[in-house]
């Protein structure tokens, strides 16, 4: 889940139009896809779009509060 939200963050700010062909309006990846990809380019990421990136998650996260009280917990 953590990695769909990681994915879903990155098509909030435009990250995903990295991911597809230029002539596609809709996803050609799914949001788990996706967060695979940026958790693999976490480390090599420009710090803007790093920045952009963990906002958005971070916000994405805190809407989640199944996943806030299970990750407050731990």
């Amino acid at each position: 889940m953590i990695l769909t939200l990681l994915g879903a963050a990155g098509e909030k700010p435009g990250m995903d139009r990295h991911m597809k062909v230029n002539t596609v309006k809709h996803r050609t990846h799914s949001l788990f896809r996706q967060g695979c990809y940026y958790y693999g380019r976490l480390p090599t990421l420009k710090r803007d779009d790093l920045k952009k990136l963990l906002e958005c998650f971070t916000d994405l996260l805190a809407e989640q509060q199944v996943l806030t009280d299970i990750l407050g917990f731990i």
